[in-house]
C-alpha cells in the first residue's frame, strides 16, 4: 500500500497544468516498475476508485464558471475520484474518512485526471508487448461499491 501512494505522491490538484504535471511524474515511476509491480498498481488504484464509489461524493456538483451547477455524470465522477487519488494520500484518506474537500475535484478541469487510469497499462504494455489483465475485485464504474450507495 505505501508503494502504491509513493508512486502516487501528491499534488495540490488546483489547475490542469498540475495534473498533467503529476501524470507525467507518476508515468515515469511506473516506468521503472516490473509487469507484475504494474499489476499491483492498477489493481491498488482501482481499490482506491472503488473505496470513494460513494453517493454522497456523486451528488457534489459540479459548478461552471458562469455559477451554473449541473449533476456529475458517471465518468465526471470516476475522473473526479481520480483527481481525488493525484492530491495523495492525506487528501483521499480525509474525503475517504468525512467526504471533505471532494468538492475541489469536481471542478471541470480536474477531468484531465483521467489520464491516471492508463497510465499502468501503457506501461504494461510497453514492457511485454501484451495487454494487461487484471481481475480485480474492485469495479471502477460508479455505482459498484453497494455499501456506498446503501442510503
Amino acid at each position: 500500500m505505501t508503494d502504491f501512494w509513493r508512486v502516487i505522491g501528491s499534488s495540490s490538484v488546483q489547475d490542469e497544468s498540475e495534473i498533467n504535471s503529476a501524470l507525467e511524474r507518476i508515468s515515469g515511476q511506473l516506468s521503472a516498475m516490473t509487469p507484475d509491480a504494474l499489476t499491483r498498481f492498477v489493481e491498488r488504484l482501482r481499490e482506491s476508485l472503488y473505496q470513494i464509489d460513494r453517493r454522497d461524493l456523486a451528488e457534489v456538483p459540479v459548478t461552471l464558471a458562469n455559477g451554473l451547477e449541473l449533476p456529475q455524470t458517471s465518468d465526471h465522477f470516476l475522473y473526479a475520484r481520480c483527481a481525488c487519488i493525484l492530491a495523495g494520500e492525506r487528501a483521499y484518506g480525509e474525503v475517504r474518512s468525512s467526504g471533505l474537500g471532494f468538492d475541489r475535484f469536481v471542478a471541470p478541469f480536474a477531468q484531465e485526471a483521467e489520464g491516471l487510469l492508463y497510465l499502468a497499462s501503457e506501461q504494461y504494455e510497453r514492457k511485454t508487448a501484451s495487454r494487461m489483465n487484471v481481475e480485480s475485485y474492485f469495479s471502477i464504474e460508479s455505482r459498484s461499491n453497494i455499501q456506498g450507495w446503501a442510503n
